[in-house]
């Protein structure tokens, strides 16, 4: 009975200082539904000088518009992706892909094309549209897209234009997919006068604060609160996506 007593007393004694979990939900970027993930890096895109103005024109808009999308999802809305321009060829290499990444220095390149038809009377407007693209941090491949459709006539003076609305068509398809993941951080109630501070960090979003917080813990207390303290920060290092602690 005895040793059963000191044996309860015991497991009492470690459930005490065990550490208790705070929970926290983010909403985690995803690759895009095309497969590839353009977090984290540098983006250009090129459009063709066309023989015809025209299509050069369209081009040239269709880019922005893609620009503008992607600098809205991965650069908070900042002006981060090139626009370039190259000569128009009919087919694009590897080789291609490669030269244009080393003349923009960008790690992500699109490559697009379009040709367009005969204007209607009703103001729609046929076109077709090939799209190349290469991540240099990626598998060693061009990706390729086309399509085509017949474009309405723009709605009124806010409404996108035909290659602004190419532009956001193609944007879909390289846009961050979004997932809620949970996160655990953990703490010890029993000397909240520690450790109740970083966790309040975390609930408002300051993980740079909550890690200065953390960082003495690191040195006190036993091993167990002392590793507790190194993962909190380890996770939150993570999700401030700084990978050299």
């Amino acid at each position: 009975m005895k040793r059963f007593a000191s044996c309860v007393a015991a497991a009492l004694a470690l459930a005490a200082c065990s550490p208790q979990v705070y929970p926290l939900y983010l909403e985690v970027r995803q690759p895009s539904s095309s497969g590839l993930d353009l977090s984290r890096k540098t983006m250009g895109i090129v459009y063709m000088d066309s023989d015809s103005p025209a299509d050069s024109t369209f081009d040239r808009s269709a880019a922005s518009a893609l620009a503008r999308a992607l600098e809205e999802d991965y650069f908070s809305g900042a002006e981060e992706v090139g626009l370039y321009h190259t000569a128009a060829s009919d087919s694009v290499s590897l080789e291609k892909m490669h030269t244009l990444v080393m003349d923009t220095g960008k790690d992500v390149v699109f490559l697009l094309s379009s040709h367009l038809g005969t204007a209607r009377s009703d103001g729609s407007l046929p076109v077709s549209t090939r799209l190349s693209v290469y991540d240099s941090m990626g598998e060693d491949k061009v990706h390729r897209y086309s399509g085509s459709a017949i474009l309405p006539a723009p709605g009124g003076a806010d409404a996108p234009s035909q290659p602004e609305v190419v532009g956001e068509r193609i944007s879909a398809r390289f846009l961050s997919k979004w997932k809620t993941e949970r996160f655990s951080f953990y703490y010890f109630d029993q000397i909240l006068s520690d450790w109740e501070a970083p966790i309040e960090h975390v609930e408002e979003g300051k993980l740079a604060k909550a890690i200065d917080a953390w960082a003495p813990l690191v040195k006190k207390g036993n091993s167990l609160q002392r590793a507790c303290a190194a993962y909190n920060m380890a996770m939150a290092f993570y999700l401030l996506e700084d990978y050299e602690m």
